[in-house]
């Protein structure tokens, strides 16, 4: 009998401290868990990191990516799919060159792309295009892309003037070789109700 009332009062201890260790175990209001989050009171440690939540949006401010990842992202989509309508051209990436200037007089910084596309089907014929973006919401938005050069001609300069593309442009002379254009000529564009627009070219200095 006193046998068995030893073994009566382990238990209850056993049980007694199993008790007290569960009750310690368990979160208490306002209670942080390792990731940052406030976990709810009543639950175990293995519950409690098993919490997850989300930053709090800044009031009015959508949470987005980097400005700078977004703007990469959607000017390699507008030349991709001028690439896929030119016959799966290629992109030359090292003359690839980006202009930022207020394009529709909103007083928000747009960019426009000049870029080389050269064939794939085995000629060495290249075009130059140029894209504008217009920010919306600050996200870059693309209009249409134009070819602003042909094969043997090339870009030599580009300024934007009160939203005004001023290109400076070198088309082949009657004594030109075929690698070293040497007309200048300027060609303007605009961007007007979202899209982008060539007005009249005139001779160098006009």
């Amino acid at each position: 009998m006193k046998k068995i009332g030893v073994v009566l009062l382990l238990v209850s201890a056993v049980t007694t401290l199993a008790s007290c260790k569960k009750e310690e175990s368990l979160t208490q209001a306002g209670d942080i868990n390792l990731a940052g989050c406030e976990v709810p009171a009543g639950l175990t440690a293995t519950q409690a990191e098993g919490v997850d939540c989300m930053p709090e949006k800044e009031a009015g401010k959508p949470v987005t990516q980097g400005a700078a990842t977004t703007d990469d992202q959607v000017i390699k989509e507008a030349i991709a799919r001028q690439a896929f309508v030119y016959g799966q051209s290629e992109e030359d990436v090292e003359v690839r060159r980006s202009f930022s200037a207020d394009l529709n007089g909103d007083g928000i910084e747009d960019l426009i792309v000049v870029y080389m596309l050269n064939a794939t089907d085995g000629g060495n014929s290249y075009a130059t295009h140029m894209v504008a973006f217009t920010r919306e919401g600050g996200v870059l938005k693309p209009t249409n892309s134009m070819i602003v050069a042909g094969y043997q001609e090339a870009v030599d300069e580009l300024m934007v003037l009160d939203g005004v593309v001023n290109m400076v442009k070198l088309e082949q002379g009657p004594d030109d070789a075929a690698c070293c254009p040497s007309v200048k000529v300027t060609v303007r564009y605009l961007v007007h109700s979202g899209k982008l627009m060539a007005l009249s070219p005139t001779a160098w200095g006009q």
